[in-house]
């Protein structure tokens, strides 16, 4: 089962290469991808069968109903699975890799069968109209469609691999986050208002959030804390009404979270 270690994803577009509805006919073999692509692809087939042949020998087969997502370091060559044309549309853009999710593979392809393959059409569909139509902004609003595009892929590529009904049981510790966050919570006091011992609870809210409870708890205050700066208050009183006892404890631990210190934080906006 997959575990993904970030949820809170925030894949890099710089910008769309290109948006194209593309059919392979059959015997004819695509090789331009075969020492790597340098660009990520996000592919939705609409007939056929495509049959992806990476380097590292792994074999892969995209039909309609699913959606792929390629890294920018995969390397393979693809033709039609079968006698029939594969046809599909294909999204180019550039966007460094490591912004990807950890579990996707960066020399394969992570292949999803979303709830809705209909919606998930249409959405390429209109991606790729705008792109064609060339009108005013239309390198920005493929970009905007894309964003919203992938967030969707990606967040059904967790949800599909999240036991059933996971989010509901631990819903209670999440809100008593949101509401109690500056409050000194334990793991005992976020299990129990799930009913739940503090093994299970910490293995299934890591499942679905990406981080353990009390690390998520910190994040929390951390997003918190930015809002408290932008309005100006004071690291000591920042630090108070977000639930950080040690006000150098909270410099340290919003510098590790953000890369840069409160104070900087503050000034930089």
């Amino acid at each position: 089962m997959l575990t993904p270690s970030i949820t809170q994803f925030d894949v890099e577009i710089t910008s769309v290469l290109l948006a194209h509805r593309y059919t392979i006919e059959p015997g004819i073999e695509m090789d331009a991808y075969r020492r790597g692509r340098n660009m990520h692809g996000i592919v939705c087939p609409i007939s056929g069968s495509g049959m992806f042949m990476f380097n590292h020998s792994e074999i892969v087969y995209l039909k309609p109903g699913e959606i792929a997502l390629l890294p920018a370091s995969s390397a393979y060559r693809m033709r039609s699975a079968d006698a029939h044309p594969f046809e599909h549309y294909t999204v180019n853009f550039l966007g460094r890799t490591e912004t990807l999710p950890d579990w996707i593979p960066r020399n394969s392809m992570y292949v999803l069968q979303p709830n809705d393959p209909a919606l998930f059409l249409a959405r390429f569909q209109e991606l790729v109209e705008i792109w064609q139509r060339m009108r005013i902004g239309f390198r920005m609003h493929t970009k905007a469609r894309l964003l919203s595009l992938l967030a969707e892929y990606l967040s059904e590529c967790i949800t599909q691999n999240v036991e059933p009904g996971a989010y509901n049981r631990i819903l209670p510790a999440r809100r008593l986050m949101e509401t109690s966050y500056a409050q000194p919570l334990t793991i005992e006091q976020l299990a129990g208002v799930c009913n739940m011992n503090k093994g299970a609870f910490r293995r299934i809210y890591t499942q679905v959030y990406g981080r353990p409870p009390i690390a998520h708890l910190l994040d929390l205050r951390i997003e918190k804390a930015k809002e408290l700066l932008l309005i100006g208050l004071s690291l000591e009183d920042t630090a108070m009404n977000t639930g950080f006892s040690d006000v150098n404890y909270f410099i340290r631990y919003f510098k590790k979270t953000t890369g840069i210190t409160p104070g900087h934080f503050r000034n930089m906006y």
